[in-house]
């Protein structure tokens, strides 16, 4: 919804790195939902302006990182899955523990092994001594198209900061883990005008 109010502006200039955003990079609707909040008692147009600037960015980078998935043929279940087997080879990992580290069901997670195996990427065997027990390796062709994929896959993301300087990345991540920190406690929210700690 927000993506589809999005204006652009062609420019015939390159943008500095060191130079904050024109402003039109902001759709209509988040500086219309900035503009409510200014207006309303109790809310801090500042703090939504950047959760609503936060939501609208990690929509066009995650846009971004699933084409570069889709030329490689792969669905983020199925890049996840390859990253971790890829990361744990040469040991075999459950198909219950790839599920965690992936954080999807085991449901899900044997779906997206089923495609990987339809696709040679990866091989499933049972465990000697408990059958219930199906263990997960990468195959060599899995290894092959997941590391051409992984270079692109950062390269992407790499490419999406350049015009952040390395000292505003510092302050970013920073301010990311306090953003995570605001969405998994269930402590008292903070109010307006109150420091973060």
């Amino acid at each position: 919804m927000l993506n589809a109010l999005r204006k652009t502006k062609p420019s015939s200039t390159k943008q500095a790195p060191d130079k904050d955003p024109p402003a039109n990079h902001e759709s209509l609707a988040l500086r219309m939902l900035v503009a409510i909040a200014e207006r309303r008692i109790g809310l801090d147009a500042a703090r939504c302006r950047l959760a609503i600037t936060h939501l609208e960015t990690a929509a066009l980078l995650q846009g971004s990182l699933r084409r570069v998935l889709a030329r490689h043929h792969l669905s983020d279940g199925q890049f996840a899955a390859l990253v971790v087997l890829f990361s744990t080879e040469p040991e075999p990992i459950s198909t219950a523990v790839l599920a965690e580290h992936t954080a999807v069901s085991r449901a899900s997670m044997t779906d997206t092994i089923d495609k990987l195996e339809a696709l040679r990427f990866a091989a499933r065997t049972r465990d000697d001594l408990d059958r219930r027990v199906t263990y997960v390796r990468i195959t060599p062709g899995g290894q092959e198209a997941i590391d051409a994929t992984i270079n692109d896959y950062l390269q992407t993301a790499a490419d999406a900061v350049r015009h952040v300087r390395p000292k505003d990345q510092r302050t970013l991540i920073a301010a990311y883990l306090r953003l995570l920190r605001g969405l998994t406690d269930p402590g008292e929210p903070l109010r307006k005008g109150t420091p973060a700690t």
